[in-house]
């Protein structure tokens, strides 16, 4: 898969945004580059172009990059969306149309309070949801993300019971990527996994009890023992991204080599190279007191964990 980074610059303020997009003013992203960097990879086998940003929908050519996906042939197109542009009924049809056929929408609360205390911008949560309908109406597949933060870690399971009510077609929770701003404001942001992870566990029930994929992201597995075989696993989806100037050949292995670390703790783990380890600067600030022993109770060996994803 394809992964262009479409714009720095968002309509909304998110305290734990990675790109650190209320920081931006002004456009980084070049469209020529990006054009460039499609007509490279058309025909080379790659099964989908994923965008993101910023908020991709806010760019002024952001139909034209789609039409020009399109042309090149691309088989399918992924929008990564605070779904916010989406309440308008007349461009999300519009979008649909162009071949987007897997919104994925940011939805971090389960009502206007904790949603919008995240986004800072007011009615950010009535749109995420009459997004979502929108898109759901067209014909299209949504797949939301729910970032888990010490702002909203305790509302994660009505959220989860929101999006079901929604009627999303697959559910993802995500571990808080300490980095651009959720770096800057990370004590405001950051819940001990301690903390968090009960929360995270009462709403893996809840959607499981229904029967909608479900997947966690970015949660070290001692930490999730039990619901490992959510977990994305991303070395066997490697993605080639465009990200402002720079090409990455496959972004997990550079996220592996560069953002998140092992410690002693996972010596003798017989799943420490499926794990994508703790993010760093989260370790500067906790240590490793909350991992470890607990992977070796759940998953003793490396056949067990085979046998359960």
């Amino acid at each position: 898969m394809l992964s262009i980074h479409l714009t720095d610059i968002c309509n909304n303020r998110c305290w734990f945004c990675v790109v650190d997009s209320p920081k931006q003013k002004t456009e980084l992203v070049d469209r020529g580059r990006i054009e460039r960097f499609l007509e490279l990879h058309k025909d080379k086998g790659y099964s989908a172009v994923n965008i993101h940003g910023g908020e991709p929908t806010i760019r002024k050519d952001f139909l034209e990059v789609l039409t020009r996906i399109v042309e090149l042939g691309y088989p399918q197109i992924i929008l990564q969306t605070n779904g916010r542009s989406l309440a308008d009924n007349e461009f999300a049809e519009r979008v649909c149309h162009l071949g987007v056929g897997l919104f994925v929408i940011s939805v971090h609360g389960s009502c206007t309070e904790t949603h919008e205390l995240i986004t800072q911008v007011p009615n950010s949560f009535e749109q995420a949801l009459k997004g979502i309908s929108n898109i759901k109406q067209c014909g299209a597949r949504v797949r939301t993300n729910s970032v888990v933060s010490k702002l909203n870690y305790t509302d994660i399971p009505e959220t989860m019971r929101l999006l079901l009510q929604l009627g999303v077609d697959h559910i993802n929770i995500s571990a808080l990527h300490t980095a651009g701003a959720a770096f800057r404001y990370f004590e405001k942001v950051t819940p001990t996994y301690d903390e968090s992870i009960p929360f995270v566990r009462m709403a893996t029930d809840i959607v499981n009890q229904t029967g909608t994929p479900l997947t966690l992201e970015g949660f070290p597995l001692c930490v999730i023992r039990g619901l490992h075989k959510h977990l994305i696993d991303w070395q066997n989806q490697r993605f080639k991204m465009l990200f402002r100037g720079y090409v990455f050949d496959d972004y997990e292995s550079y996220m592996d080599r560069t953002m998140r670390i092992h410690g002693k703790v996972c010596t003798g783990c017989g799943c420490v190279d499926k794990c994508g380890g703790v993010y760093k600067e989260y370790i500067d600030a906790r240590g490793w007191e909350e991992f470890g022993a607990c992977m070796f109770e759940a998953i003793e060996t490396r056949e067990q964990y085979e046998r359960t994803n």
